[in-house]
């Protein structure tokens, strides 16, 4: 005999249910964020090691390549962007393997599926937390106090994790029938680093010798608007700020959510048929 738990619930996202749900939420958030660096010498160090050896190594590259600005200046600005990108590339990646990590007990129990790639955001906060003191300590040390701008902060963090996790929750969904996705997304994440101004700026990149249509496509990419807006908090300046890219930026951000999470919902019957 075989005994099947759903929901009876019949809309696309039912939030009373999630809610219902919130213990698991809490569980699998904190489990993540226990096993995370569990089994390393360095532990939750590593959430400080990875953003040092990219900040002194693009750091250095963008002295060598911009030299509008000076050797510490190159550093500061580059320690945002490498930050910024930490959060928004690993929650990506996160969100992306939720499903496959956690296989073993999504053909158990009935429980929303969602609850898996909604938990995965917690331990990219975290290890985002934890760089990010650095990088106030970088800031303030050779900066000083930041501009009032910084009210904008939360507001761009959320901004970034939200269109991360449509990424993420579309690449995750894809996944458990299409097995190419896992290795694709790196090389689009590693495309998104050198398509964005992590490490060398807007104005730097639009100023180059490159044809005209390669400089529209760089800033319809969303991610140019978003790491941009966090500098802004800290420089109090908008590189090549642009309303129509900007209003580009929210739209594919919306569309990008919207889409995924229709995906994830329709498709997570099904599941257990692929994994």
């Amino acid at each position: 005999m075989k005994t099947v738990i759903t929901s009876t619930d019949k809309s696309l996202l039912n939030i009373p249910e999630l809610k219902r749900y919130g213990g698991l939420f809490r569980y699998l958030s904190l489990r993540d964020v226990s096993v995370r660096y569990k089994q390393t010498k360095m532990g939750f160090a590593w959430s400080i090691i990875r953003p040092v050896i990219n900040i002194f190594i693009f750091g250095i590259l963008r002295y060598l390549v911009d030299r509008s600005s000076g050797f510490v200046e190159s550093f500061v600005a580059v320690s945002s962007g490498i930050v910024f990108w930490q959060l928004l590339s690993t929650t990506i990646t996160d969100v992306s393997n939720s499903l496959s990590t956690n296989a073993n007990i999504l053909t158990k129990v009935y429980f929303p599926k969602l609850i898996l790639p909604l938990s995965s955001l917690l331990v990219c906060l975290v290890d985002f937390l934890i760089a990010f003191i650095i990088f106030l300590i970088l800031f303030f040390s050779f900066k000083g106090l930041p501009p009032w701008q910084i009210i904008f902060l939360p507001m761009v963090v959320t901004y970034g994790v939200i269109l991360c996790f449509g990424i993420g929750l579309l690449s995750a969904t894809a996944s458990v029938k299409f097995r190419d996705v896992k290795f694709i997304l790196p090389f689009f994440i590693q495309i998104l680093f050198y398509a964005s101004p992590i490490f060398l700026s807007s104005e730097f990149i639009l100023s180059m010798n490159i044809p005209a249509w390669i400089k529209v496509l760089y800033q319809l990419n969303p991610f140019v608007f978003i790491i941009n807006a966090f500098k802004f908090c800290f420089y109090g300046t908008f590189e090549n700020y642009n309303v129509t890219y900007a209003m580009v930026s929210a739209v594919i951000t919306l569309f990008v959510l919207i889409f995924s999470v229709k995906y994830f919902l329709n498709f997570e019957k099904s599941f257990t048929d692929y994994i």
